[in-house]
Parts: C-alpha cells; sequence; structure tokens
C-alpha cells in the first residue's frame, strides 16, 4: 500500500525500513527522518521533514502510523 509522505511523495509501506525522531539542541526543531529501501534492495533512501514544535511532529507521526497500518 502506497503512503503519503508528503505532496507528489509516496512509500509503498511495506518499503519503510525505519523512522527516527530526534530533537535538535540548538534550535528546538523536531526532525523525522524516514529510511526505506527504494527499488533495489540493496540501496537506501532517507527522507527528513523538520518540525518547529513538538506538536507538529506528533500529528505527522500520527497520520504516517494510520496510513501504514491500513
Amino acid at each position: 500500500m502506497l503512503v503519503k509522505i508528503e505532496d507528489g511523495f509516496y512509500l509503498n509501506a511495506q518499503h519503510i525500513i525505519a523512522i527516527r525522531v530526534s530533537k535538535n539542541a540548538t534550535d528546538g526543531n523536531f526532525l523525522v527522518q524516514i529510511e526505506y529501501t527504494p527499488n533495489n534492495i540493496q540501496a537506501m533512501g532517507t527522507y527528513q521533514k523538520a518540525f518547529d514544535n513538538k506538536l507538529e511532529a506528533e500529528i505527522y507521526l500520527q497520520t504516517l502510523h494510520q496510513h501504514i497500518s491500513k
């Protein structure tokens, strides 16, 4: 099943390897990093999205989780 990561960027849910969340100590932004395998199993891609606050990051992660678990 395709999962919408952002407008114009979709991933197959089976290709998502890991989702990492971190907080930048300098500016307080939250970074969501999605690791995925593209068409080639031996390669790995990374998508990063920054959020200004914790609430925005949580909403994004909840939406992503809902799409993946369908």
